[in-house]
């Protein structure tokens, strides 16, 4: 769990039309201290010119005079908080001994007076008392700090953090303004979305873009009405706009917004306030009145856009205005990005978001990097984040990492299979040549499988050491991941006859292993699902055929007889009384328990013999009339079932007299493509 610690800054009255004055009274308060007044040390015109200074509108000695000044002069507005200084020096409680990485600080600022957002607190330099004191309060290791902003209107009980994240990438480069670096936020993208993108080398470039496009919509060219339409059509988790800011005056008001192009308009050019930008992006979806689209995250890249206009109302007016509209998380830019910084931003936040981090950790980093990498840049204090997030986001954090490593593993996984695939059953009347480079081609997409499972695996590994709480649930899956690598390898090695003593033979033979020990590690750490029992029970046999285990296992507590009953005895208490996906799974279990029924020493009477093969096929057509015959639950165990017949039976030619079976099985368990489902 992330420590937290809110901070509200408000003032009487509505939330606009008030200047900043040092006159005005705002109040601060933080978590359970009293409540303090203070004084915001400067006029508004006053702040807009160290504004203009941070927007690089004035010479090099003047914005790095008023950055200094600036984050002095907040730092300072900050120690008078004492709360506030209380709580950050505060020791964390609930940290082990040997736990030696730096635990990020949440400080959350509520903010609902709008002049208040145009205070940079990003840049504030740790006053005295503070951890860091005299640094930069945002860039401090000592105690690393994520600053966020929120508004009271974000209602954090609705958020629902993506699981399967769905992207749209806008851009907008109209007439007589700077091209901005669209390729290359693409490329970032591209690149971000890579472990998730099955990809195969043999396919076309029309079936490239396809499976690009179910995760990543490219807007070109945007204005206010394709954007609105492109967000009506779809449930975009992740909206990332790369633009110019530009100033808009009236006789009455000065207001920023994105240069969108716009036909109707003589210059090309229209400046979408916040305001409007939250009403495109929050648009009614098509054909489902009443019910508007809602992204979970939302990224603002306003790239160098010189003296065009000030971008500070990217930070303090749009932003704030999406946030207000609902939007969780809104990470936009206060001045000018650099082209490179910009491109840093769209890295670090989409290869971290994408993979179920912690985007107020990547934040913390992305900060540093800027730093570190652009020395004449501000970069760093340009980065403001909103966010508005549920009680329980952690967990559903955690939920999507799990989610996403085993996503990126599966399609890995895939990717192999189908590589194999091409390995057993190679186009007849190739050139030689020709299938010399296939078979190259298939070689690489098994390397680049294998590495992305691999970087699958240790995410998870390092999940699990986080969060022990789900040990159960990650060592089921890592356990179906080293079966899959072990079914890779056999697949993979193109030979007559198994050897279990070759350098592959002994890999395959070691995943198997570590599979099984994996499965019984699960069950005994949540004995709720038999399912861990069964794979046990299926590659305890496996093992034993090839001589890698004692028959009977002299194990404590891993008697056959006494698991495949206990198994037995869970899946038929599922599927009398459990919900429709849990019965489901329970008929699968029992089919594969009767399938191997027959090697499993000292069964009562009533489970031996030609009994088993009618209760193994009676069992899988009540699974296909539960769940249909596309569901994920008839694909698993059909695959599941395949393993037998392609895999276990060759690999121990004589040991098993199933294939009988195994057919008729198959022939009840119609073929389907994998559908989604969740982990």
């Amino acid at each position: 769990m992330m420590r937290k610690i809110t901070l509200e800054l408000l003032r009487h009255g509505p939330p606009h039309n008030q200047l900043l004055s040092p006159l005005t009274e705002y109040i601060a308060l933080c978590e359970n201290h009293s409540a303090v007044t203070f004084h915001v040390p400067f006029e508004h015109n006053q702040m807009l010119y160290r504004l203009r200074a941070l927007s690089y509108q004035l010479g090099p000695e003047a914005r790095e005079f008023q950055m200094a000044d600036t984050a002095r002069v907040l730092g300072r507005l900050l120690g008078e908080i004492p709360g506030l200084t209380a709580d950050l020096n505060r020791q964390r409680t609930g940290t082990s001994d040997g736990d030696t990485a730096e635990q990020v600080t949440h400080l959350r600022l509520i903010i609902s007076a709008s002049e208040l957002a145009l205070l940079p607190f990003e840049l504030a330099t740790a006053p005295n008392g503070f951890p860091g004191e005299g640094q930069a309060l945002s860039l401090q290791t000592q105690q690393p700090v994520c600053i966020t902003r929120e508004t009271r209107r974000v209602a954090q009980e609705y958020v629902r953090w993506p699981r399967k994240p769905r992207i749209l990438f806008a851009f907008a480069s109209p007439p007589d303004l700077e091209t901005v670096p669209a390729e290359a936020h693409l490329l970032a993208l591209r690149e971000a979305l890579a472990p998730w993108l099955a990809l195969s080398d043999d396919y076309d470039d029309e079936q490239r873009l396809k499976i690009i496009g179910d995760r990543l919509s490219v807007l070109p060219n945007a204005s206010a009405e394709s954007l609105e339409d492109a967000c009506a059509k779809n449930d975009y988790t992740h909206v990332h706009i790369l633009a110019h800011g530009v100033q808009t005056n009236t006789p009455y008001d000065s207001r920023f917004g994105l240069a969108f192009h716009a036909d109707r308009h003589a210059d090309g050019i229209e400046a979408i306030s916040g305001d409007r930008l939250a009403t495109i992006l929050r648009t009614p979806r098509h054909g489902q009145p009443g019910r508007f689209t809602r992204p979970a995250v939302v990224t603002l890249a306003s790239c160098n856009a010189g003296n065009v206009g000030s971008v500070t109302g990217v930070g303090a007016s749009i932003a704030h205005a999406l946030h207000e509209a609902g939007v969780p998380l809104v990470i936009a830019s206060q001045y000018p990005l650099s082209f490179g910084g910009s491109v840093v931003f769209v890295k670090d936040m989409y290869e971290g978001l994408l993979w179920g981090e912690d985007p107020r950790k990547l934040v913390v980093g992305m900060r540093r990097r800027l730093h570190s990498y652009f020395k004449d840049k501000h970069d760093w204090a340009s980065i403001v984040t909103y966010a508005s997030l549920p009680p329980n986001f952690d967990a559903q954090l955690v939920d999507a990492r799990i989610q996403q490593a085993m996503a990126s593993a599966l399609i890995a996984l895939n990717m192999a299979d189908r590589a194999m695939g091409a390995f057993s059953c190679p186009e007849p009347q190739l050139p030689a040549t020709v299938a010399r480079v296939e078979n190259h081609a298939h070689r690489d997409t098994l390397a680049r499988a294998q590495e992305q499972v691999t970087e699958a695996k240790a995410r998870l590994t390092m999940t699990m050491g986080e969060h022990p709480e789900q040990q159960a649930r990650i060592l089921e899956l890592l356990a179906s991941t080293e079966k899959r690598e072990a079914q890779m390898i056999y697949h993979s090695t193109q030979q007559d006859k198994f050897d279990p003593n070759s350098n592959d033979g002994m890999l395959l033979i070691s995943k198997l292993e570590t599979s099984r020990n994996h499965y019984w590690s699960s069950y005994l750490k949540q004995r709720k699902s038999p399912s861990q029992l069964v794979q046990f029970l299926s590659l305890t046999l496996l093992l034993q055929c090839l001589g890698r285990l004692p028959r009977p296992l002299d194990q404590p507590g891993q008697d056959m007889t006494s698991i495949w009953l206990s198994a037995h005895m869970q899946s038929l208490n599922d599927a009398d009384h459990g919900d429709g996906s849990n019965r489901a799974w329970a008929y699968g279990n029992l089919m594969e328990l009767y399938l191997i029924g027959k090697y499993i020493d000292d069964l009562p009477p009533a489970y031996c013999g030609d009994s088993l093969t009618s209760k193994a096929l009676e069992a899988a057509r009540t699974l296909v009339s539960l769940a249909g015959s596309t569901s994920f639950e008839v694909f698993s165990t059909r695959r599941q079932i395949m393993r037998y017949r392609d895999w276990f039976v060759p690999m121990v030619s004589g040991a098993y007299n199933m294939e009988a079976l195994i057919r008729e099985l198959l022939e009840v368990l119609p073929a389907c493509d994998e559908p989604d489902w969740d982990f």
